[in-house]
């Protein structure tokens, strides 16, 4: 009896090592995974949404690489960047808006970005391959 016993419970070690997601996919997860969602004509306007994947690059994003790439060259991505001086004298550039929400390396973000004037702009130009929007 003491076989059986052993026996059924190396069967059942062995099948839960060998058990795969149901959607057949095998891959590592990514380090990051983040929506990215782009407004190129403002938030009034159509918005453009994409999934990013890094570490390793994926997702349905135009250009995993280069958009990943930006974002893992800068400390944090998402804080602050210092404006030039007297910003608020400088015309915006675009009414470009981004929203990136998700995980990166297992922090909880969800970040507006805008390039509505010169005090707010150099946060979207350090990770601009992040929103493809042709401008």
């Amino acid at each position: 009896m003491t076989r059986v016993v052993a026996l059924a419970a190396l069967i059942t070690l062995f099948l839960a090592g060998c058990g795969g997601s149901d959607d057949g996919d095998t891959s590592t997860a990514a380090a990051i995974d983040l929506k990215v969602t782009v407004w190129p004509n403002g938030e009034a306007g159509d918005s453009i949404t994409w999934t990013l994947q890094c570490e390793p690059p994926g997702g349905d994003h135009p250009d995993p690489e280069a958009a990943c790439a930006a974002l893992t060259a800068v400390a944090d991505p998402f804080g602050p960047v210092p404006p030039p001086d007297r910003c608020e004298e400088i015309p915006g550039s675009d009414e470009d808006v981004a929203v990136i929400a998700g995980d990166y390396r297992g922090r909880d973000v969800h970040s507006r970005f805008t390039r509505a004037n010169a005090c707010v702009s150099g946060r979207w130009d350090r990770i601009a391959p992040v929103f493809p929007t042709g401008s």
